[in-house]
């Protein structure tokens, strides 16, 4: 076959313009995960916009409270039940206390629990000479054969608070005791109810303490302690860069337990920030103080994504080199990938191919978005191919004009129909199992293109996302402990 015949005119045509549109759109038409990963740097963009990304979280509840009420005895007894204790020569006591299975509530970060006690208690006197017993015992006693235990009900509150620098409060306290029957005994010739609930009160009024003390111990945990003093941090995304969310407030709303499940929201303002580079993300400013106000859930995010070409030139690499196509029966690998950029802003992308014919293709232009029709062109588009292969040269002078009308052609790409193509893959990422006992649920309402630069150094984009996102939680018990 010679060089002038029509079918190999139209075979080059075709692997000249078929290896521009891959490395220009191996990027842009893979997974969402891919998309993120394409986006580039460069050029002056307005102010950024400050977003909002607030998340609802919603755990429930029931195994944990149902464990924490059966690991918490429903029976209390002096020592020796069903025997006395005899406190001193002339005295002996025993007693008996079963309580309720516990309630829960939690409205806006006030947490109070409750349950109904119900006992027995009996003493017997004596009277004693010299330490020794010169009577018999005279008992009496509250609950005991035909009487009813006696009822009790006892209501706990604790308040959580957010402190400035980041640290957790709690203030627990017994709220209210409530005796509905008396204890009369007539040995003592009164009523000792008072001294019952006095009692109680002492028992839960040092546990109280204890938990606050515990609750108080948790701010001086290493992980608590880094994570404050940390400031905003630089976080690796996979391979494809870096982020820094740069949070301006944080916040987390107030704590609702509504149907066995505990309900709340958190997030931030800011100014997110994504890049190949991630010492130009570094800011070394604190973290914001937490704040608890009420938010409602959602995702309105602006975030400037940049590139530089030596990153963007790894990623192409990554996903073309060695590859192996056929077009018209003939066999092309692509050695090579490099992306840079021009004085005059331009991207330019040489691909390097062997098989039936050798070369590299040289490709540049400059990308353009339409932010309302969400279309990215290259409206300047222009290509050269360098091969010591005749025929190529031959044919990319005979059909020049022919590849740059197709190439123009090929270099628009109809971003609003690729999301929209990809919408329900990109919600499945947004609806899935993180652990095994915690998943999210989301939709994604929005995903722009708001502005694109290139420039010597590497590519910028600025993306528009707004959507919903939420996650749900059904610990087991055993998770929790």
């Amino acid at each position: 076959m010679t060089s002038g015949t029509p079918h190999a005119r139209k075979v080059i045509r075709r692997l000249i313009v078929w290896l521009i549109v891959v490395t220009t759109s191996v990027s842009s038409c893979k997974t969402p995960k891919a998309t993120v990963a394409s986006a580039p740097t460069g050029g002056d963009f307005p102010d950024l916009p400050m977003s909002e990304i607030f998340v609802p979280v919603k755990v429930y509840l029931k195994p944990l409270l149902d464990r924490m009420d059966s690991s918490t005895s429903r029976e209390f007894t002096s020592d020796k039940w069903p025997g006395f204790i005899q406190s001193s020569c002339d005295f002996r006591y025993k007693y008996r206390f079963v309580r309720s299975p516990f309630t829960f509530a939690c409205t806006n970060n006030r947490v109070n629990i409750s349950f109904r006690g119900q006992y027995q208690i009996a003493g017997s006197k004596t009277v004693c000479a010299f330490g020794k017993q010169v009577s018999p015992w005279v008992s009496g006693s509250c609950g005991f054969g035909s009487e009813p235990l006696r009822r009790v009900d006892v209501h706990i509150g604790s308040t959580l608070q957010l402190l400035p620098g980041n640290q957790v409060k709690t203030s627990t306290r017994m709220e209210r005791i409530q005796a509905h029957d008396k204890c009369e005994v007539s040995i003592f010739r009164s009523d000792i109810t008072g001294e019952v609930m006095d009692s109680i009160r002492s028992s839960v009024d040092s546990y109280v303490a204890a938990f606050d003390q515990f609750v108080q111990s948790l701010n001086n945990q290493p992980a608590l302690v880094s994570w404050r003093g940390g400031g905003s941090r630089v976080l690796p995304v996979s391979k494809y860069g870096y982020l820094n969310l740069s949070p301006t407030a944080l916040n987390v709303s107030p704590f609702n337990y509504v149907r066995d499940t505990l309900q709340f929201v958190v997030g931030f303002r800011g100014f997110p920030r994504f890049s190949s580079d991630s010492m130009s993300l570094v800011t070394n400013s604190r973290l914001p103080n937490v704040t608890t106000f009420p938010s409602p859930g959602h995702v309105n995010s602006y975030i400037d994504i940049s590139y530089n070409y030596d990153h963007l030139t790894k990623i192409l690499s990554d996903s073309l080199n060695n590859k192996v196509f056929d077009i018209e029966g003939r066999t092309f690998v692509i050695r090579g990938v490099n992306v840079s950029g021009t004085d005059a802003g331009k991207v330019a992308i040489d691909v390097t191919f062997a098989g039936n014919r050798t070369g590299t293709l040289h490709l540049a232009g400059t990308p353009q978005i339409d932010t309302t029709l969400q279309v990215l062109t290259m409206p300047d588009v222009t290509f050269s191919v360098e091969s010591r292969d005749m025929m190529l040269n031959i044919a990319k002078g005979l059909l020049r004009k022919r590849i740059m009308r197709q190439l123009r052609n090929k270099s628009v790409f109809d971003l609003a129909a690729l999301i929209a193509r990809n919408k329900e893959k990109i919600e499945q990422r947004l609806n899935q199992r993180v652990t095994d006992w915690m998943s999210t649920s989301g939709t994604l309402n929005q995903l722009r293109i708001m502005a694109i630069r290139s420039s010597t150094s590497g590519i910028r984009m600025r993306l528009h996302l707004n959507g919903s996102l939420t996650l749900i939680g059904h610990p087991p018990p055993l998770k929790m402990f």
